[in-house]
């Protein structure tokens, strides 16, 4: 197989450097719909080589955080299996073959929870695992919320569905309730988002 570069993330205006380390061969050893595993052989900037690094992928994902007139979040409050008990989520989904992250979001606001906006911002793109890649986590701020009906929903997990107030967010986020990094950071961002506008 003939040498690839591992390419930025679309969007992505920073400097690259010449320390990008480079593929020479890549082997797939697990292939689910919800998983890919590749043992890649890398090829480092300072000629040394790495024979098995284990390159994952576990699906791309967007997390949106809606928040209606009265600068309050719409909590998911439900059991999630990597968390292993109940906690405080947004709405989040993984993006379908061919499908871009903003009608994705789209897609699972009004699937989840029977609503659309009028006003996205996309908060940012992330790679979920910086050695390992995992996917990338797609996180939107979701405003001008108004109900439409409800998509059918492939979704396992039943969750009981809260406003919630920006300061009571930024208390969750510190004490447990908030469980799962990706949820975190998109209500982390959000509250940003929304101070800067205060501003």
């Amino acid at each position: 197989m003939r040498p690839r570069e591992v390419e930025p993330l679309p969007g992505y205006n920073g400097r690259m450097n010449d320390s990008k380390w480079q593929i020479l061969n890549q082997e797939n050893i697990i292939d689910h719909p919800f998983l890919r595993v590749d043992a890649q052989t890398i090829a480092l900037p300072d000629g040394r080589v790495i024979p098995d690094w284990h390159w994952v992928h576990a699906r791309d994902y967007v997390i949106i955080v809606a928040v209606d007139e009265q600068r309050r979040v719409l909590i998911l409050d439900g059991y999630k299996h990597g968390v292993g008990r109940d906690n405080w989520q947004v709405v989040g989904g993984y993006l379908e073959a061919g499908e871009e992250p903003l009608p994705c979001a789209q897609r699972e606001l009004q699937e989840e929870v029977g609503l659309a906006a009028d006003g996205w911002d996309l908060l940012g793109a992330y790679v979920v695992d910086a050695n390992r890649h995992v996917g990338v986590g797609n996180f939107f701020l979701a405003q001008g919320l108004r109900p439409v009906e409800n998509l059918p929903s492939d979704d396992l997990e039943q969750a009981t569905l809260h406003w919630v107030a920006l300061p009571e967010i930024q208390q969750a986020l510190g004490d447990g309730r908030v469980g799962a990094l990706a949820h975190a950071t998109a209500l982390s961002l959000a509250l940003l988002k929304l101070s800067e506008a205060e501003a």
